[in-house]
């Protein structure tokens, strides 16, 4: 399931944001690109090494640049 997944890297959900987030590896993935993700590919992105100082989200809908500076602002407290 992508839930256990998520949470053997380690990644926590906020419920304030409907995401699973991790810090260290400055990811979050919306709820709705979850339930939509094969386990396969799931896995792939959460392996992915970015090479980013900025958060990479994951979202069935890209979200406007206001809307990722936004989460980025939220997530780093």
């Amino acid at each position: 399931m992508n839930r256990d997944i998520l949470q053997q890297a380690h990644y926590h959900y906020n419920f304030d944001r409907n995401m699973y987030v991790n810090r260290n590896t400055k990811k979050a993935f919306s709820l709705e690109f979850v339930a939509d993700t094969p386990e396969e590919e799931l896995a792939k992105h959460i392996d992915e090494n970015t090479n980013s100082t900025g958060w990479t989200f994951y979202f069935n809908s890209p979200p406007s640049e206001s809307v990722q500076r936004e989460l980025e602002r939220l997530l780093a407290k």
